[in-house]
């Protein structure tokens, strides 16, 4: 069984010979998409030499913060609108059939062909953009608005229709076969909203999106930072595929000890910055210990000492299912 293989098995719920992880998934966010270019984090078979940020496929301006690997919206960039009411009038969307998938294809012809499962990323879903286009006072207040609501209905359908294109491109073109859809709905202590706004204003278009990639054979992994346990129900109900978290404001194992029956979860082994190389095994096989018998699969951190990583991999694989 190859790693996208073993991969897609344990999606489905399906027998699967070993617990996967982050490196059983190559990553494809290729300059095509102006996002990746925009949030910075492109990869692709030519590697990238510009610099990130810049316009994100709306128009919206992103500038670049390397001491944390991501983009910030400019901050001295004017809202695309203020009231809700004028989104029709001022949203441009992209002309995603202009984007020359096909040469992009070719160009990466080589990196495609891999036996790990291809992932990509979309940058960003409801919540956020609506964020990036009126800013944050305003998008929070037109989700509970009564005024307001039936406008941003409107738009997070059409938002679902864009990137319900997206992944069918992804797909078609580049045999994705993970789309991660960015949306955060938390911050460190709590919701960004009540979980009734949440289930009536985004679970809708985040259940539509899904279903349109399951009927493409795409699994979905939601990607929302913030203390989202009480979401859980919710974000099961779209039929999402599964869900990483952050382990430094999550409690996971709550999580997947209420939850981890009906759906997977992703658990980081991210130790910090300054671990010793000969502390990293004990480090990880405690969380693995604590995960024992449970069916998630592991995201092994960007931080770990050079080689530990795979020297983690090696042992999850030699463990089976841990």
């Amino acid at each position: 069984m190859t790693p996208r293989e073993n991969f897609i098995h344990f999606l489905k719920k399906e027998p699967y010979e070993w617990t996967p992880t982050s490196m059983d998934y190559k990553l494809f966010r290729p300059t095509l998409i102006p996002d990746h270019v925009a949030r910075g984090m492109v990869c692709q078979q030519e590697p990238y030499t510009g610099e990130y940020g810049g316009k994100d496929m709306f128009g919206i301006n992103w500038v670049y913060v390397p001491t944390v690997g991501g983009s910030m919206e400019d901050p001295d960039e004017p809202h695309t609108f203020e009231d809700i009411e004028d989104w029709e009038a001022t949203v441009k969307f992209p002309d995603i059939d202009a984007w020359d998938w096909e040469g992009c294809a070719k160009a990466n012809a080589e990196y495609l062909k891999t036996d790990k499962i291809l992932h990509s990323t979309i940058y960003t879903g409801f919540f956020e953009r609506l964020i990036g286009f009126t800013g944050f006072e305003n998008a929070a207040m037109d989700l509970i608005d009564e005024d307001s609501q039936e406008y941003v209905h409107k738009l997070f359908s059409k938002l679902a229709d864009l990137y319900i294109e997206i992944i069918h491109r992804l797909h078609k073109y580049f045999n994705v076969e993970i789309v991660e859809l960015h949306d955060d709905w938390g911050n460190q202590r709590s919701l960004m909203f009540s979980v009734d706004t949440h289930e009536e204003m985004l679970v809708p278009y985040v259940k539509r999106v899904v279903d349109a990639a399951h009927a493409e054979g795409v699994f979905i992994e939601m990607h929302s930072c913030g203390k989202i346990e009480a979401l859980m129900p919710n974000l099961i109900s779209t039929g999402v595929d599964t869900w990483r978290g952050q382990s430094s404001v999550i409690d996971k194992k709550f999580c997947v000890d209420n939850y981890g029956d009906q759906f997977r979860f992703g658990v980081e082994i991210r130790p910090s910055e300054d671990i010793k190389p000969e502390e990293v095994m004990p480090y990880a096989k405690a969380i693995l210990d604590d995960y024992h018998g449970k069916d998630v699969w592991i995201v092994l951190g960007r931080s770990m000492p050079a080689g530990t990583d795979k020297a983690v991999y090696d042992y999850i694989r030699s463990l089976g299912h841990i």
